[in-house]
């Protein structure tokens, strides 16, 4: 399991991982809880993000290894903390696909407490496996798998919102196959029946990374599917090209350049790429929602390039 990721992880920051983290993260001042439920029986942190705290546990009734996210204490008397735990308890309940990660429980200690229970990921994160270099047909697997569950979540009116390499969690498996689990639904947008979504910040931080956020999403416009769309084409430009699509050292400069400027081709970047991939990707980072794919199928299509989808499980 990947330790490197959630070691950069501070307090502040509006993420939650299920990877392992270093020795020298700061520990949580509360310990944990001994059991949950009368059911979980709670061990090492896994991570720790702006809303909750992912440990790992045992189920004592099943044997089964899992992942208990319990939101924070002081965020436990919070109107908004409490919904976003919510929402992102509801999204994983409504989004039944391979590459989603499996919502097991959820519920609230007599104390208050609230947690949620998931499946336990062994692998290491996107952002991660990108350090030391990751090959294109690794990645065109990891972006088919992602599009087929963001398909799976838009059917359900389920934006994500808060698509990066830092939510892309490749599963070890044995066969050397990738396997894709997308995490942390917390700030999804809920598009039925709900009215559309402006700019939201979570204690005084922007909801989502600079470098993987739509213009709409930068200008605080509302939020549909398209955003989603943009996140994920960003996301594998990085992985493809070694440098998000946008950079830059100040967040204000980053957030503009995104809104005014039109992404680099990555054929420029990477020109030894099949012209269908590296257009299909271009047309995602397109600035007007209306000019990109009208759906996440459409863009696995054109990243595939006819390539068979009968192996994604699309609901």
């Amino acid at each position: 399991m990947s330790v490197r990721d959630a070691a950069n992880e501070s307090d502040g920051e509006a993420r939650d991982t299920l990877v392992e983290p270093c020795s020298d993260v700061r520990e949580l001042r509360e310990p944990p809880p001994i059991h949950l439920a009368g059911r979980y029986r709670i061990g090492a942190r896994l991570g720790r993000g702006g809303s909750g705290t992912v440990y790992a546990a045992v189920d004592v009734e099943t044997g089964a290894s899992v992942a208990v996210k319990v939101l924070h204490p002081h965020l436990q008397a919070r109107p908004d903390a409490v919904a976003r735990f919510d929402r992102e308890i509801r999204a994983l309940h409504q989004v039944t696909h391979s590459a989603v990660v499996r919502v097991l429980d959820a519920g609230r200690e007599p104390g208050g407490s609230l947690f949620l229970v998931m499946e336990r990921l062994e692998g290491e994160l996107l952002h991660t496996r990108m350090l030391c270099g990751i090959a294109p047909h690794e990645v065109l697997e990891i972006g088919r798998q992602l599009l087929g569950a963001l398909h799976a979540a838009h059917q359900r009116g389920i934006v994500h919102r808060d698509i990066k390499p830092e939510n892309l969690f490749l599963v070890s498996n044995p066969s050397g196959g990738i396997r894709l689990k997308i995490l942390d639904f917390g700030i999804a947008k809920l598009t039925r029946p709900s009215a559309a979504v402006t700019f939201q910040t979570l204690d005084g931080l922007i909801l989502g990374t600079p470098e993987y956020m739509s213009p709409e999403m930068c200008r605080g416009l509302p939020i549909t599917e398209a955003a989603d769309l943009w996140s994920a084409a960003a996301s594998l430009y990085h992985a493809l090209a070694g440098a998000p699509p946008f950079d830059d050292d100040s967040v204000g400069r980053l957030l503009l350049k995104i809104v005014r400027e039109r992404a680099p081709s990555l054929a420029e970047r990477r020109p030894d790429l099949p012209r269908p991939l590296t257009e299909a990707i271009d047309r995602a980072l397109d600035p007007d929602p209306a000019r990109r794919f009208p759906t996440a199928r459409a863009f696995l299509l054109g990243l595939a390039s006819g390539a068979p989808i009968d192996d994604l499980d699309w609901d």
